[in-house]
């Protein structure tokens, strides 16, 4: 069994990924992989960072509106409104979350055996995806438990501040400064607390389920155990998934924009060109290149995406396989010595008689 660590599973989890998706490469069998891929082990990180500057000014801010006055008869008629809603929508994304949970574990079993047939692994994971829909739902409500009381307690601390936000006096910018220093650190804490849930499910508890069919509770045991056992190099994991995942993010998003800056300074000077020379002709041709661009484009994400989530999946596997014996014997299979030839009775060595 190979007990990698951390730091040196990185290397041959891009050598399995190299494998896998290019060796031998197909397209129509690399989108579908990174299509699935993206689904189920997600693509690239989310980089939007939206920074509002206030402006120099000292005087209080504009808020654009004001809470209306709400009576009695309209607040049960939001709720029930709302109640129905979430009736209808619950179901909806239960099955939708059951159905990519699955194919959550389909794909894991054709990175784990390095097999790119989706449907003979569909088959074989109904019961393993309902048990971890189950743990998902139960983590849902324990974040949820958490988040409710804590935002009820900052809304009855805070009161005064957001019925000002209607008044004829307005707060200022320095009036929302001790909320943020209560938010901030608390939706740090609860991001951090989120990514190590997942990593955990996705990375650890996942694999013990697909590969022995373990059940909920001794899926979180086990696992439990390992975390017990090497705190430092779960704790690095930890650490080098997320920052490899962004290091990979970066340089695809690279990869995606600088081709597409000459191609669209070649579309703008088609587009001029036409359109000197007829609208209905630059419409008419450049909506159809648009479009195709926009295909290729979306193409490009998904295989860059995929790549990536199967990247992280094949790291996952070869880091735990040497902290779980029976995800080890699925990753490395023992070999299998070559058949012997059948021996003559009464002659040992395999010799005919009379030679």
């Amino acid at each position: 069994m190979n007990n990698l660590s951390a730091a040196r599973a990185i290397s041959p989890a891009i050598e399995r990924t190299k494998q896998f998706l290019f060796q031998p490469f197909r397209l129509g069998r690399f989108l579908k992989l990174t299509l699935v891929a993206l689904l189920t082990e997600g693509g690239m990180s989310s980089c939007n960072f939206n920074s509002h500057v206030p402006s120099g000014k000292t005087g209080p801010m504009n808020i654009p509106f004001h809470w209306p006055a709400m009576h009695l008869p309209a607040l049960a008629a939001i709720g029930g409104l709302l109640v129905l809603v979430a009736l209808m929508a619950i179901p909806i994304v239960l099955v939708i979350g059951y159905l990519l949970i699955r194919l959550r574990f389909s794909y894991f079993d054709c990175v784990l055996y390095e097999q790119d047939q989706i449907a003979p692994a569909w088959s074989r994971y109904h019961r393993q995806a309902m048990r971890y829909l189950g743990l998902n739902v139960l983590v849902g409500i324990a974040f949820w438990a958490i988040i409710i009381p804590v935002g009820y307690n900052l809304y009855q601390h805070f009161k005064p501040l957001f019925e000002s936000i209607g008044s004829d006096h307005p707060p200022g910018f320095v009036d929302f400064l001790p909320l943020i220093a209560y938010v901030f650190p608390l939706v740090i804490a609860l991001a951090l607390a989120g990514y190590l849930v997942e990593t955990t499910m996705t990375c650890f508890v996942l694999p013990r389920m697909a590969v022995e069919d373990a059940s909920m509770g001794d899926a979180l045991q086990d696992v439990w155990g390992d975390l017990l056992a090497e705190p430092g190099q779960f704790a690095l994991f930890f650490f080098l998934r997320f920052l490899l995942s962004w290091v990979a993010s970066i340089l695809a998003l690279i990869l995606l924009i600088i081709p597409m800056i000459p191609v669209a300074i070649v579309g703008v000077i088609i587009v001029l060109a036409l359109k000197s020379a007829s609208t209905t002709l630059a419409l008419g041709l450049g909506v159809p290149l648009g479009v195709l661009a926009g295909f290729f484009f979306l193409l490009a994400v998904i295989g860059l995406s995929g790549t990536i989530g199967t990247f992280r999946r094949n790291y996952a596997l070869l880091f735990y396989a040497g902290r779980y014996p029976e995800l080890a014997m699925a990753l490395w299979p023992p070999l299998v010595p070559p058949s012997l030839p059948p021996q003559q009775a009464g002659f040992p060595s395999g010799l005919q008689p009379g030679v």
